[in-house]
């Protein structure tokens, strides 16, 4: 049986039998990914009630109602007038819409590009995300507050919706980015110490940890990068730095462990040198297009390398030799 945010829904609404609660209640422990479903759907669900959303609420049972907590029903009994239950109500449900928000915004929700996928998506505050394969974005559900804030392990490219009163700011185990809307792609790599983020529209301001009182400014198809704890600056050209997005590797001016590195995030396979020496990458250009497939890219490659390799179909690493 498929577990839908419906389905969640259902249950919140106590529509569920015994039997299909405990097959709930099976799901979400199965996995982390299916108890984070979970969540995000009891978190949405709330929000819906707390600002009326009739679809939510309309089939609740009035077994449901008697479940509220009995503080507030006490409190309009004792009110004794329409008008005072009424202020009571009103109360209640503005709190309860305050501790909602307040809990959605601090509450991080997450969301992982699966290897050898892209993913897009579309924050509370209308910006768009693509995340490259294998890369995660740690995202509130409601912005609250005077910033937008999320954080990026991996690569993304940020549209973002413009909103001159809250700065939207990316953090990620480098530096932060702060813009207030534009478009740009960052890409932090924490385990192989990579960090970079290039402009395409607009402007941003990016603030390394390792030396927080110095910024710089960049402007579109600029690239900063991180070179021993210091920012640097160098003109680049945006749309091929984002090809990704397309389902295209731009492979010039890499080296042959970076190509390899991005081959595995790209295609989500395991890629294991087995060569004393790192072959040498001869192309200054190039592009590869991902749904061509792992075994086209090396053959490609090759021509502009030394090496040979060899594929276990069992498990699906590649050796490179």
């Amino acid at each position: 049986m498929e577990i839908t945010k419906e389905y969640i829904f259902k249950c919140f609404r106590n529509e569920l039998s015994d039997d299909e609660k405990a097959a709930l209640d099976a799901w979400i422990g199965e996995s982390e990914a299916n108890a984070r479903i979970y969540r995000e759907a009891l978190v949405e669900f709330e929000y819906m009630v707390v600002n009326g959303d009739i679809g939510v609420i309309r089939d609740r049972r009035p077994d449901m109602a008697a479940k509220r907590p009995a503080v507030i029903r006490k409190a309009v009994k004792i009110a004794g007038g329409v008008a005072a239950a009424a202020a009571i109500f009103l109360c209640a449900i503005l709190w309860s819409d305050f501790r909602t928000k307040r809990e959605m915004s601090r509450n991080l929700l997450s969301a992982t590009a699966r290897p050898g996928q892209i993913m897009t998506m579309t924050l509370g505050d209308g910006t768009s995300v693509h995340l490259n394969s294998g890369s995660t974005i740690y995202y509130p559900a409601l912005f609250k507050g005077r910033e937008r804030v999320v954080e990026v392990e991996g690569e993304a490219f940020f549209e973002v919706k413009h909103d001159s009163s809250r700065p939207f700011i990316v953090r990620t185990f480098a530096s932060d980015i702060e813009v207030l809307g534009t478009k740009f792609n960052v890409d932090a790599d924490r385990e192989n110490g990579r960090f970079s983020v290039t402009l395409a529209e607009g402007s941003v301001k990016v603030t390394a940890h390792s030396d927080p009182g110095t910024s710089v400014i960049l402007k579109p198809d600029e690239k900063a990068c991180l070179d021993g704890g210091r920012l640097t600056l160098a003109g680049t050209r945006a749309k091929d730095e984002i090809r990704w997005k397309d389902g295209i590797i731009d492979i010039g001016g890499m080296s042959f462990g970076e190509l390899m590195d991005k081959l595995e995030m790209s295609f989500g396979v395991d890629i294991v040198m087995t060569s004393d020496t790192m072959p040498e990458l001869r192309f200054t250009d190039g592009r590869l297009r991902i749904s061509d497939g792992i075994d086209y890219a090396l053959s490609v490659i090759q021509k502009g390398a030394d090496f040979t390799w060899t594929k276990d179909f069992r498990t699906g690493t590649i050796y490179i030799r």
